[in-house]
């Protein structure tokens, strides 16, 4: 398996794709609501999909389950980590974690061993993405007390986990996108039941006035997912989920210019050191 010049730009590509249904939910006047709707509308693609793509293989179900339970959390981690943190800084800290803990595991896990230029370049993307989230203006005190990193540095966590279980899952289940349709059908259940507990009255009205809006998260966030699912079956794991968090490159850069927040000079600094990172990928 390589890391070969097309799926890099396909990875590329995924990594834009997943910044902006980010963007969008950190633009969401009511995150919690607008979360929710955008998982609801993965369900009802991924439901579609599967009519025509028929359900993965049996060997990949067990990674579904995990991988479903998994999401539930990493779906209340997410909205947790938007509300009152700013994009570049709880995005970048959520996605420069995983690729050094995806890193580290790869090798006892899935027997997939990093070169000496992999495993530096998945430092350097980490250590850039990271610089980006502390280019946001915030004081490293602040970003360090908030509730938001808190809950952005659990879900680097769970992002972790959910990556090397899908990771195999898809490799199993004979056909990625089959595989991704099936997850997203699965994945927001456990969260709309308990969005149905505590915000049961405004999730109609909110549903129907942007559904629009939800659809839209949604296919970027399935496009992007399946496009790095099967990239995962061509090229070793955690050089995909390295090169992935370039997007980091398009949050601070939408953070910036969309939101007005943070430094954008020193945000391109740190994303210089990603590219670097990711120039080491493909050597």
């Amino acid at each position: 398996m390589a890391l070969t010049p097309a799926i890099a730009l396909a990875v590329l590509a995924a990594a834009l794709l997943h910044a902006s249904w980010n963007a969008l939910i950190r633009g969401a006047g009511d995150k919690r609501l607008y979360t929710l709707l955008l998982h609801a509308c993965s369900a009802l693609i991924g439901a579609a999909g599967l009519l025509f793509t028929g359900p993965p293989a049996p060997e990949s179900w067990p990674y579904l389950g995990l991988s479903a339970l998994i999401h539930t959390a990493y779906i209340m981690l997410l909205i947790k980590a938007y509300e009152g943190g700013q994009l570049a800084t709880s995005y970048t800290l959520m996605r420069g974690l995983p690729p050094l803990i995806v890193g580290v595991l790869s090798a006892p896990l899935l027997g997939e061993t990093l070169g000496a230029e992999g495993a530096a370049g998945i430092a350097l993307i980490s250590c850039g993405v990271i610089g980006i989230g502390f280019a946001s203006g915030l004081s490293p005190a602040r970003i360090i007390s908030h509730p938001s990193t808190h809950a952005a540095v659990l879900n680097a966590v769970a992002i972790s986990a959910y990556t090397l279980v899908d990771g195999q899952g898809a490799r199993l289940a004979g056909n990625p996108l089959a595989y991704v349709f099936c997850l997203s059908l699965l994945e927001p259940i456990g969260a709309l039941l308990m969005g149905l507990r505590s915000d049961r009255g405004a999730l109609r009205p909110y549903f129907l006035s942007h559904w629009r809006l939800g659809l839209l998260g949604a296919t970027a966030a399935l496009l992007a997912y399946a496009t790095v699912l099967w990239a995962m079956t061509q090229a070793p794991i955690a050089m995909v989920a390295a090169l992935r968090e370039s997007s980091v490159i398009f949050a601070v850069l939408i953070g910036a210019l969309w939101f007005k927040e943070g430094h954008l000079r020193r945000g391109i600094v740190a994303a210089t050191v990603v590219m670097a990172g990711v120039f080491l990928l493909r050597s």
